[in-house]
């Protein structure tokens, strides 16, 4: 009986996990991934495993190898790049984002400072290095980099930093701190998040079908 138990266990361990999609998704996703798979978890007999981290750092993960299904990120090229390479298929744009200044009050010393997400392979620190390089800020600063664009607000709630850059969705999260400036899209690059279907992955129907889902859904819905 103990035996059959196991194998039972097993079995069913198996079952669940031959019906999970893996996604790599960028930092600035979390709310809009948790929120859409919990729905889509309520009608269909599908769980997920969610990767959240840079987008670049996510890129390589993929490109050495990681088990991933689906690749969501906040650098349409970086998803341009993969495809190229054919290391995703199926490749679609999901939700445009904006850029924000972000401010705490609060932090003592004379010293001003600014984090920003690291711009070698964070897309909001590519972007605002884009806005600092067009638009003069209108105080002298020490620019600190970040592993991804949530760093750079907890920079900033927690007093580490006087002021970040970070996506306008990001600010819903926001107590201690406030938005002072909203910049102008000619400033950067277009913000699009983008995604794909790996080329490897074992759940491509499954997959599809989720993309679809969520294709029209803004940040809200």
């Amino acid at each position: 009986m103990k035996s059959f138990i196991i194998t039972f266990f097993l079995i069913m361990n198996t079952l669940i996990f031959s019906q999970s999609i893996t996604i790599s998704g960028a930092a600035s996703l979390k709310e809009y991934l948790e929120k859409n798979i919990k729905a889509y978890e309520k009608t269909h007999n599908t769980k997920f495993n969610l990767n959240l981290g840079s987008s670049g750092t996510l890129k390589k993960q993929l490109e050495q190898g990681a088990p991933v299904d689906i690749i969501f990120l906040a650098n349409k090229g970086y998803i341009e790049n993969l495809k190229k390479n054919e290391y995703i298929e199926n490749t679609k744009d999901i939700l445009k984002n904006k850029l924000v200044l972000i401010k705490n009050d609060n932090v003592p010393g004379k010293d001003i400072t600014l984090a920003i997400g690291n711009p070698s392979f964070v897309p909001a620190g590519k972007y605002a290095a884009e806005v600092l390089k067009n638009k003069k800020l209108n105080f002298n600063y020490e620019t600190i980099y970040a592993k991804d664009v949530r760093s750079v607000l907890n920079y900033v709630e927690l007093g580490e930093v006087n002021y970040g850059i970070v996506y306008l969705t990001d600010t819903k999260l926001l107590k201690n701190s406030k938005i002072v400036e909203t910049f102008d899209d000619s400033l950067h690059s277009p913000i699009i998040y983008s995604l794909g279907i790996v080329t490897d992955s074992k759940m491509k129907k499954e997959s599809l079908n989720f993309i679809n889902f969520l294709k029209g859904k803004n940040w809200n819905d």
